[in-house]
């Protein structure tokens, strides 16, 4: 990959529409309800050629001077490839350190850092191996159990007392850091590992991603089963705890999005392709607001849809991209939410009027996004192999970082932003810091 000028890239990475300049996303709401709602809560020609028109006398000696100088100019040129093929290039990392066990030839898939210790990362990957590692050296702290697949997803505890690693071979793995990452548990659930959550609380572990739409939940460190729930007729995509834990909501592949009791694995409240304003294809992701009654989703039909769980009420539609949305984030602090697309925007919404406040540009699909703790800033990756941090209120690219050579797959940050640490395809892991 070539280096890229910094100042350009932030440029391109400006708003393509000035936050002043409202224009309405496609919406069917009741403005005063979701004000409600939130309320509580990218010549010259050779020498050689002149002289050999000039002593071309017309017996031919000429066109065979003019071929012997062609095929010297040729060789030359062969030779100044030749020569460029040793040369150095540039290429423009803004890291501060990175980790690259996964090999070059395989991507890496998910990435976490721990919240009892800002400076571990934890990292998983096609390898078929995840990695605990410490991002000020790149040291490798702990080399994790091989599956016999990609590992999928990795992810600390609340409290960072575990980690766990999810593989598309069914098997979950958890280790406790104070023991020297000793295996406290081994667990068998879906055919297919693709994410994990964990309990914002308690050591409660919830995992999914198979065929056949279950999720699986286990107390933690003994890997006590707790409950199987099965509602989605297809795989589960994203799924996260309550902030208050006493809910789950999951989003499939069949477009539907439910509500569970943890307790009973009882489903509580359903939105489905049934209605026809809801999402007509895939969930993708999903956001929920501090209140738990929230949640913003995404969906490969390239619209994001704002519903209230606790009545069920279809709150609006936030349409703007044309293909998948990939990414969504509400902000804490204002009543923005953010959504991020393969055809490249990072649009950021107003949802108090649930108008479109201004669309924001990466050169390639956007793969994730997340909002800065009480922060109007969010960082954003994408396959454009960049990662841009943002102000909300402006639409202005405060920072953009570059140094992987392909796609970003997943990131990790700080609550405040203050380090960042990413997971690409091009194997490496590259740590940044504000």
């Amino acid at each position: 990959m070539s280096a890229n000028n910094t100042s350009k890239a932030s440029e391109s990475g400006k708003a393509q529409q000035q936050p002043e300049e409202y224009e309405e996303g496609e919406a069917f709401i009741n403005p005063e309800e979701v004000a409600d709602v939130i309320a509580d809560d990218d010549t010259a020609e050779p020498d050689w050629m002149e002289e050999d028109s000039d002593h071309d006398d017309g017996s031919g000696s000429g066109k065979q001077e003019e071929e012997e100088d062609q095929d010297n100019g040729e060789e030359q040129e062969e030779g100044n490839a030749a020569a460029g093929e040793g040369e150095e290039v540039l290429l423009e990392d803004d890291s501060v350190q990175g980790f690259f066990g996964h090999g070059s030839n395989s991507s890496v898939f998910s990435v976490d850092i721990s919240p009892a210790d800002g400076g571990l990362v934890v990292s998983g990957g096609e390898d078929d191996t995840a990695y605990v590692w410490r991002a000020d050296s790149g040291a490798v702290v702990a080399k994790l159990d091989k599956h016999t697949d990609s590992v999928a997803a990795v992810r600390f505890s609340h409290d960072g007392a575990l980690v766990a690693a999810a593989g598309m071979d069914g098997k979950i793995n958890v280790y406790e850091p104070a023991n020297e990452y000793r295996r406290c548990a081994a667990l068998d659930g879906p055919d297919e590992a693709q994410w994990l959550a964990w309990h914002p609380r308690g050591s409660v572990l919830l995992a999914g991603g198979g065929s056949d739409g279950s999720m699986w939940m286990w107390s933690l460190p003994g890997g006590g089963f707790m409950n199987v729930f099965n509602g989605h007729s297809a795989a589960v995509t994203c799924a996260q705890f309550t902030h208050s834990g006493r809910g789950i909501v999951s989003g499939a592949e069949d477009g539907s999005l439910l509500v569970w009791d943890p307790k009973t694995a009882a489903v509580v409240r359903r939105f489905s392709p049934d209605d026809e304003r809801f999402h007509q294809d895939g969930i993708t992701a999903l956001a929920l607001a501090a209140d738990d009654q929230v949640v913003l989703t995404g969906s490969m039909d390239g619209s994001a849809k704002l519903v209230h769980i606790g009545n069920g009420t279809i709150l609006g539609s936030l349409d703007n991209a044309t293909e998948s949305v990939e990414a969504v984030g509400l902000c804490s602090v204002l009543p923005l939410a953010a959504t991020g697309s393969v055809d490249g925007s990072l649009s950021i919404w107003d949802i108090s009027a649930m108008r479109l406040r201004t669309t924001l540009k990466h050169d390639d699909s956007v793969t994730r996004l997340a909002w800065h703790a009480d922060s109007p800033l969010l960082t954003s990756v994408s396959m454009d192999c960049s990662v841009r941090t943002w102000d909300a209120r402006t639409g202005e690219c405060v920072r953009v970082w570059r140094g992987h050579q392909e796609g970003i797959m997943d990131f990790a940050m700080t609550p405040d932003g203050s380090t960042i640490v990413t997971a690409s395809d091009d194997g490496c892991c590259l740590v940044f810091a504000r």
